[in-house]
């Protein structure tokens, strides 16, 4: 039986990615068009001899792609049967291809970076599925946005002739400064809601002056199209990051199959018109 759910992609977070999983393989996406399909090499006996300290995430092989709808077979690791990953493979192919996305997403276990003036979750760091992954060492307490090179967030000022560091930079620093010199972290399991106590943007944003606030802002507004992947937005929160995701096109489109949710459908497909017109006119 072919296992489906959506996970948050986090540190940093990027998204939610969609997983079809069967037996020793998943199929993977972030958009819902384009997949990976791996085949895990943890329970095979030469793979366990070779090295058993590999992080068991780590312990996966790329045996096919899906793009276009064309399913692309890559080589095999020597340690896996060709026999048994093509049949795994068409099954995982005819899965994703009938799916109704997005996937219920099933992390519900959220370790949060804490506010060292309050004890409140500060900005999300990791998530897990099952509640006894929250018993394991605890991932690391710092917070990490998206890198400028992957992420271009346009800065408040004018760009001048002196280098001024990105906003993803300059942000990550003052959630490092809230978390405090001492940075602690908690295990929470998320509501179906998001509240006032988790930040819906998965970070908070009630900072103590105007340069902070525009700052965290205009992160979050560059953001929108991926975090509108994220289930339980409330319908005034969805509708703020739909107005931001207008400004950028091609992500919406990308990203729009796991929008669980759309307030304001003709903003939308506005914006996903845009970019087919862009995108031709480029051609």
């Amino acid at each position: 039986m072919i296992q489906t759910y959506a996970q948050k992609l986090l540190s940093p977070y990027v998204g939610l990615v969609q997983v079809a999983r069967i037996g020793e393989a998943r199929a993977l996406s972030l958009d819902g068009r384009n997949w990976a399909i791996e085949y895990s090499l943890a329970g095979l006996e030469q793979f366990r001899k070779r090295d058993t300290a590999i992080d068991p995430n780590l312990q996966f092989a790329l045996v096919a792609t899906i793009e276009a709808g064309c399913l692309q077979r890559r080589a095999l690791h020597p340690f896996l049967e060709p026999a048994d990953v093509r049949l795994t493979v068409d099954s995982l192919f005819d899965a994703v291809s009938a799916a109704r996305l997005p996937f219920a997403t099933t992390d519900r276990y959220e370790y949060w970076l804490l506010d060292s003036s309050d004890d409140r979750p500060l900005a999300l760091v990791h998530s897990c599925i099952n509640e006894e992954d929250t018993a394991r060492p605890p991932p690391c307490p710092a917070w990490v946005a998206i890198p400028a090179a992957q992420l271009d967030v346009p800065p408040p000022e004018q760009r001048t002739d002196g280098y001024v560091p990105p906003v993803n930079y300059r942000l990550q620093k003052l959630v490092e400064e809230r978390a405090g010199v001492k940075p602690r972290g908690a295990w929470f399991e998320g509501p179906a809601q998001a509240t006032d106590d988790f930040p819906p943007c998965l970070i908070r944003e009630d900072w103590d002056d105007e340069n902070k606030r525009r700052l965290c802002a205009l992160y979050i507004q560059r953001l929108a199209p991926r975090l509108l992947m994220l289930p339980g937005l409330s319908r005034p929160v969805r509708h703020r990051l739909e107005q931001a995701a207008r400004d950028h096109v091609f992500d919406v489109e990308r990203f729009y199959p796991l929008y669980p949710e759309v307030i304001d459908q003709s903003l939308l497909t506005a914006a996903r018109v845009e970019a087919r017109l862009r995108r031709t006119a480029g051609e």
